[in-house]
């Protein structure tokens, strides 16, 4: 697949772009594989058709984008996970990071999702305006954590037996971020 489709954000070795309905099979591939949607609070995987209606609803809102993440390789850029934000509020200024994954199992590992992440946190500060930027990660997921602290989030709480999932309730860390201690990436 050569660089056709025009990116949203950019850098030398990722670009972000919109979701063709033509990618759903693909998403939805990567959204069932256990390693990918263990890390989810909405935890079920997804079927070709779910995600479908899914992006449907996504496209026809404007409080949730979700995007395609692409490996630059030369000329070729590669799908290899996804980026979104949700709970848009213009009025507050503020929204909540995620999802984020990187669904290409040879493409994990080499900082990509970061570097995603760098980028969305730019576009939610330097393009929406937003004042807070916040996520929330289930407690045994301590790597994305520590993942979305590299990134400049800080723990601020955790919702103490928040979430039920594999047959116990944990707690549901939230981190934010706030305009002024975001270090841009770009």
């Amino acid at each position: 697949m050569g660089i056709s489709r025009r990116p949203l954000l950019q850098s030398d070795r990722i670009r972000i772009r919109e979701i063709d309905d033509t990618e759903d099979a693909l998403v939805a591939s990567w959204r069932s594989d256990p390693l990918v949607y263990s890390g989810f609070i909405e935890f079920a995987p997804a079927s070709a058709r779910t995600q479908h209606d899914f992006m449907a609803n996504v496209r026809a809102g404007d409080a949730r984008s979700v995007w395609m993440i692409e490996a630059i390789e030369g000329s070729q850029a590669i799908p290899v996970g996804n980026v979104g934000i949700m709970g848009i509020d213009r009025r507050n200024r503020r929204c909540e990071f995620g999802p984020i994954f990187i669904g290409e199992h040879s493409y994990r590992g080499r900082g990509l999702a970061l570097e995603a992440e760098r980028l969305v946190l730019d576009y939610c500060f330097l393009h929406l305006g937003m004042h807070r930027v916040y996520a929330y990660v289930t407690e045994p997921n301590a790597a994305v954590v520590a993942f979305h602290e590299k990134a400049g989030f800080r723990r601020e709480t955790a919702l103490r037996e928040h979430i039920f999932m594999d047959g116990r309730f944990w707690d549901l860390i939230v981190l934010s971020l706030l305009e002024d201690e975001h270090v841009p990436f770009s």
